[in-house]
Parts: structure tokens; C-alpha cells; sequence
């Protein structure tokens, strides 16, 4: 029966292709009129290959409806005021690759899938992945960067995979577990890239990502689809206890989930009183704020991290650890307003832009509710702490802690949803077979050898 779809779909893209007007000459890189310049870019680089049997026509959502709204890192256009590393590169052309498959996937979903959840999370992938695609393409030329026109192998086999099922539940299956899993590999990435990027273009562009994958991944949970047990958990932090997982109410507890609470209590412990010295120790006005809003911020998280310990039974810290004491001690004896503004940016931003990463990487990992929502609200505390630091001027971008670029081949934990009952040779040659079938259609069809339809 799978087969049959197939054809049917491969059928239905040559129907379309035979009865398609011709374009003129350079009509498929030239923008519409009235098309900004990065869509303009966007369309040039667009890859035919993805046009899968049984996807729908790209539609236009309202934008303003499918993707978060932006929270401005500058005033201004961010400078390019770094050399980019590795991981800078690595992270846009991931981006890249990601709207070369996710959009559509998204595409798909509108006539392939009967639930409107699932539809509707594909047009967030369609509007977010547009609006990022624009972006990166933009910065890529930029920054002199090049970026891929297509989706990895593994990418394409996850396309036909989705167009492999055989029924409609079949495919909001594979759509939900493959992009929930390619989301949380991107998410934790880019939250790494974002803490430890010395470009400030770098810094911006990821910290829009971070919104628009996150928007993404909450709409794949709202499917009630995904498979929290198949994804993969962080890597615990040194000093972790690694606790068993446990089963509580809203989900089970692992011993990431655990560490988590741990380490935002601990955090509250210092940073709260870190603040404090802030008020008492400099005139700076920037610093003096910074303080400000550590104390906020962490009389809040210190607040509901307690509630959640007693909920789940966790005995959390009632002291700063070794590390926070010694820190706090070098504010103490510093011995000028010079010198305390340094050591406290210093210590505060590297320790904000350890704990963002990891907390990402929870919140994408987790399968607790409880855990899932506090993560998010930890993050939104923290990044803007890492903000109202970055903005006082005086954190040293060179002796932040650079992530390494993960290995060449996106995997997104490839066997989430994954459909048994569809060899990976048979995927290949599908997706070989309509690439083919597809090109030499197309160049027939240009050179007027077949009729147009009337």
C-alpha cells in the first residue's frame, strides 16, 4: 500500500511539472516585485529537491501569527567585531540546514496529517524557517560564510520517511518525533553558541534562533506526540550526583532533572548576594543595574526552585559551594571600583553561560512537565542576566569558554518515531528515483519538448 502512495505522489509531481507555463529566462532567481532582498536570497538558494510526492504548495501564513516576537539584543545592527570560529560557522550552516528540511516537512504535514495540531505546528516550521532562512542567508554573505542549497542525506531520508507513511497517524507519528528530536539537537547547540560567540552578529542571530526553535519545539509537545523516553539526556555536570530516575506526578525525574534544581539553588546562593555587593561596591551605572536584576531574578527562581525541591522530595543546598564562597571573596577584597566591576562581570557572565547551556540542554531532554516550565522561565531569568552583563561593556568575550562543533552529520537522535517498516536502501532509491524523474521533466519542460496544458 506504501508503494502505491508513492507512485500516486511521484505521479502527481509529474502531472504538475507537464502542466506548469513555462517561465521566462531568469525568472528563478529574480525576486517578484515588492520581494524584500533576503527573500529574494532565500528564493535563489531554494532547493527543487524538496518538493516531496504529497507535500502541499508553499502557502503565506501571517507571520506575525506563527513566529515569536523578537527581543532586540542592540539598539542597532550588531557589529562584526570577531573573527568567526568554528562553531560560529558551524551553527549557520546548521541553521541553513535545518530550514531546508524542517519547512518542508511542514509543507507535508498540511495534506498529510488530519490533526490540527499537527498541521499547525507545520506552519510555525514553515513561518519560523522562512524568517530564518532569509537571516542566515543575509549573514552568510555577510560574513563571508558559504551555506548549503540542500538538506543533508539523513535530512532526505527523513523527508521520504514522512512521505513513506501509510496513514495519517503513521506520519504525525514520524513528523512529531523526528523534529522534536533535529529541534532539541539545534536548541542545546545554538544556546552554546549564544553564551560563547565573541562575534556580536553571531550573538544576535542565535538568540533569535533560540526563540524560534523553542516556539517549534513547544508546538510539537502540544501534538501529544512526542516520545519524552527516546530523547536523549544531557551530559550531567561535574559535581553531578547521579541519582536514579524516579516517578513523580508530572513526569519522571532524572538525575539531570535533579542536578538542575541543585544548581539553580546554588546559583541564588551567590548571585543574589553578588548583587547585593553591586549596590554597595560601585557607582557604575551599569554594574549597579546588573546587580539589580540578579537580585530579582534569583529572589524569584529561589522561590519556586524551593517549592519544586519540597515537591519532589530533593534536598537542595543551604550554602554557596566552595567555588561561589571563593568568588564572592574576590568581589570582598577587591580593592578598588575598577577592580570590582571586572571581577564581577567576569565571574558572573562565565558562570550565567555555563548554566544557560545546560539548562537548555535540560528543558529539551526532560520528560517532567514540572521541570519542562521551570527550565524555560530559568532560562528566560538567565539570559537576561547574561544581557544586563554583556551591556556594562566589560565582559571579555575572548576568555568565554568556546563550544565545539558537534560532529559533521546532523543524527537529531534519528530513531525517534522512526518507521520500522521502511528499509533505509528503499528510502535512497526513492528519493534517487524522484530527484531524477524530477530534473529531466523540468528540462524538458523548458525546452518546450512536451505541450503545456491548456
Amino acid at each position: 500500500m506504501s508503494v502505491l502512495l508513492l507512485v500516486a505522489g511521484l505521479g502527481l509531481t509529474l502531472v504538475t511539472q507537464l502542466t506548469t507555463a513555462r517561465r521566462p529566462a531568469g525568472a528563478q532567481t529574480d525576486a517578484a516585485p515588492g520581494t524584500a532582498p533576503d527573500a529574494a536570497l532565500a528564493a535563489q538558494h531554494a532547493d527543487p529537491a524538496m518538493s516531496m510526492p504529497g507535500m502541499a504548495p508553499a502557502v503565506s501564513p501571517s507571520p506575525g501569527a506563527l513566529v515569536p516576537q523578537a527581543s532586540a539584543l542592540y539598539t542597532g545592527s550588531p557589529p562584526n567585531d570577531a573573527p568567526l570560529t568554528a562553531s560560529d560557522k558551524d551553527f549557520l550552516v546548521r541553521v541553513r540546514q535545518a530550514g531546508l528540511w524542517e519547512g518542508p516537512a511542514g509543507q507535508q504535514a498540511q495534506t498529510r496529517s488530519q490533526s490540527q495540531a499537527v498541521k499547525d505546528a507545520g506552519q510555525h516550521m514553515m513561518a519560523g524557517h522562512a524568517e530564518l532562512d532569509a537571516k542566515v542567508l543575509a549573514i552568510g554573505t555577510q560574513l563571508n560564510v558559504p551555506l548549503p542549497s540542500q538538506a543533508s542525506d539523513a535530512q532526505r531520508g527523513w523527508l521520504a520517511e514522512m512521505a513513506a507513511t501509510r496513514t495519517p497517524q503513521d506520519f504525525d507519528q514520524v513528523f512529531a518525533n523526528r523534529l522534536r528530536a533535529a529541534h532539541g539537537t539545534v536548541f542545546a547547540l545554538v544556546a552554546q553558541v549564544r553564551t560563547g560567540t565573541r562575534n556580536s552578529i553571531i550573538r544576535a542571530f542565535a538568540q533569535r534562533v533560540m526563540e524560534v526553535v523553542l516556539d517549534h519545539i513547544r508546538m510539537l509537545e502540544r501534538t501529544g506526540l512526542v516520545d519524552f523516553g527516546k530523547l536523549p539526556q544531557p551530559a550531567l555536570l561535574p559535581g553531578a550526583a547521579n541519582v536514579p530516575t524516579v516517578q513523580t506526578p508530572t513526569g519522571p525525574l532524572t538525575a539531570a532533572d535533579h542536578d538542575f534544581l541543585v544548581r539553580v539553588r546554588l546559583a541564588g546562593l551567590w548571585e543574589g548576594p553578588s548583587g547585593r555587593l553591586a549596590q554597595q561596591r560601585t557607582r557604575t551605572a551599569l554594574v549597579k543595574t546588573a546587580g539589580q536584576h540578579l537580585i530579582g531574578g534569583h529572589a524569584e527562581l529561589d522561590e519556586k526552585v524551593l517549592a519544586l525541591g519540597r515537591e519532589f522530595n530533593i534536598e537542595l543546598p543551604g550554602e554557596p559551594n566552595k567555588d561561589q564562597k571563593m568568588w564572592l571573596g574576590e568581589m570582598t577584597a577587591a580593592t578598588s571600583q575598577q577592580a570590582f566591576d571586572q571581577v564581577f562581570v567576569d565571574r558572573l557572565r562565565a558562570a550565567h553561560g555555563t548554566v544557560y547551556a545546560f539548562v537548555a540542554a535540560v528543558r529539551v531532554g526532560t520528560g517532567n512537565s514540572a521541570i519542562r516550565a521551570f527550565t524555560e522561565r530559568a532560562m528566560e531569568v538567565v539570559l537576561d542576566h547574561i544581557t544586563v552583563l554583556e551591556r556594562t561593556g566589560l565582559v571579555r568575550f575572548d576568555s568565554l569558554p568556546q563550544p565545539s562543533p558537534p560532529p559533521a552529520t546532523v543524527t537529531a537522535a534519528a530513531t525517534g518515531g522512526a518507521n520500522k517498516n521502511v528499509p533505509s536502501g528503499f528510502i535512497r532509491y526513492l528519493v534517487g528515483t524522484m530527484l531524477v524523474v524530477a530534473a529531466v521533466v523540468t528540462v524538458l519542460a523548458r525546452r518546450d519538448v512536451l505541450p503545456r496544458g491548456r
